[in-house]
């Protein structure tokens, strides 16, 4: 078994000494991140290269479907749920961050300033490269910034090249704080920026929050409810009242997860949950997660896919999947380069667009070309890790 620290610290009921998580306990969670990282990019390649839902229903009605057409069309809908899996993220975000601060506590500027040197190398060079993307669509495929057809990638590329052509000083400052220069355009329209905030927002709360945690987790549950509420009366909120309202508590949620596999026992008791009724469940969430997510029920979504994480990140480290699963051996490796996965797959999936583009000569795409994209993107994204993110990492730690 590996090695423990223990502490006398311990809960009121249900409790146990405190016991960190190893590095290599906490290792195999890395797999979590790289499948979350990993359904994004065919959640994105599906929306740049191929006109699913009811536009391809549209132009192939169901009636002339054979049994192969619809079974791609299902695989097809599995990739729907793409806000979802960041809310995952969400949740593995907080696990990591209280386990980081628990292992190793840093004071309030030493933790910014980890986060920092961490978060801005890699964001800037994603933002040059969304920019530079961009600029090259404008130049040579001019044709796919339109607003001559219904599509909205075509329209939304125009927008976000106005954006960049008209940038000033406060649309440069939005970019340093992760949030829109226009409208909900991001420069170089690399949308993935929109959860930058959310993190960002945590990481900022993360020092006051972790000193009063049973606080911040009664509070957090507490301005959740509020906010679906808000939600559901179609109230505005904005980023700040939104993060509090929603994201926050996915963050919260992850921490106090944390909190009970380290002080009760909660893995243990795990062990003795039957085979079939664990992965049933399992099944079963993600099975409502794909429904929600096509129906836009956020909320509920929302709810499934935190339930999904708590699920998936007790089962690995209860020991309920085996090392040797196929699954696994495939998507921890791309959870060591997650970051830079998520980071730049958009404009490299819309430089495949623009490709497409300009060889056919078409703005629409019916025949399923996403799914020769993503693994070059994600070996091109693989690539960029060693050449940026790693190299970053490298560099401060020298420092």
């Amino acid at each position: 078994m590996p090695a423990t620290i223990s502490t006398n610290v311990s809960t009121a009921t249900d409790a146990q000494p405190v016991r960190l998580l190893t590095y290599q306990e906490l290792d195999i969670l890395h797999c979590l991140r790289g499948f979350c990282a990993f359904y994004v990019v065919v959640y994105h390649a599906k929306f740049i290269l191929w006109a699913g839902g009811r536009e391809y229903l549209n132009v192939f009605p169901r009636a002339s479907w054979n049994i192969g057409q619809y079974l791609a069309f299902a695989l097809d809908m599995l990739s729907s749920a793409g806000y979802e899996m960041v809310i995952f993220f969400f949740v593995l975000s907080g696990f990591f961050i209280r386990y980081a601060q628990l292992r190793k506590h840093r004071a309030p500027l030493a933790f910014y300033l980890n986060r920092i040197v961490r978060i801005y190398p890699p964001y800037l060079f994603s933002v040059l490269l969304a920019v530079g993307v961009l600029a090259g669509l404008a130049h040579f495929v001019p044709q796919m910034l339109t607003i001559a057809n219904s599509r909205e990638l075509n329209s939304a590329l125009l927008e976000a090249w106005n954006a960049l052509r008209h940038l000033d000083l406060v649309g440069a400052g939005r970019v340093l704080l992760f949030m829109p220069v226009q409208g909900h355009i991001f420069l170089g329209y690399n949308e993935v920026y929109w959860s930058l905030l959310p993190e960002a927002m945590f990481y900022a709360l993360v020092p006051l929050a972790f000193w009063r945690i049973r606080a911040y987790y009664v509070v957090s549950l507490l301005l959740y409810l509020l906010g679906a509420v808000a939600i559901t009366q179609n109230y505005p909120l904005n980023d700040f009242t939104g993060f509090f309202a929603s994201y926050n508590a996915y963050f919260a949620l992850g921490a106090a997860l944390h909190d009970v596999v380290v002080r009760t026992k909660w893995l243990e008791r795990f062990r003795r949950v039957p085979g079939w009724l664990l992965w049933s469940s399992m099944l079963g969430l993600f099975a409502g997660l794909i429904g929600l997510a096509i129906l836009k029920m956020r909320i509920l979504s929302g709810v499934d896919a935190s339930l999904l994480a708590v699920l998936a990140v007790s089962a690995l480290l209860a020991g309920r999947v085996s090392p040797r699963n196929w699954l696994l051996r495939i998507f921890h490796p791309i959870g060591i380069f997650s970051f830079s996965l998520y980071l730049y797959h958009f404009p490299l999936l819309l430089l495949c667009g623009g490709l497409l583009v300009a060889l056919t000569g078409d703005l629409v795409f019916y025949t399923r070309y996403y799914w020769l994209a993503i693994p070059v993107v994600t070996l091109a994204c693989y690539a960029l890790y060693w050449c940026t993110e790693r190299v970053s990492i490298n560099f401060f730690r020298k420092v």
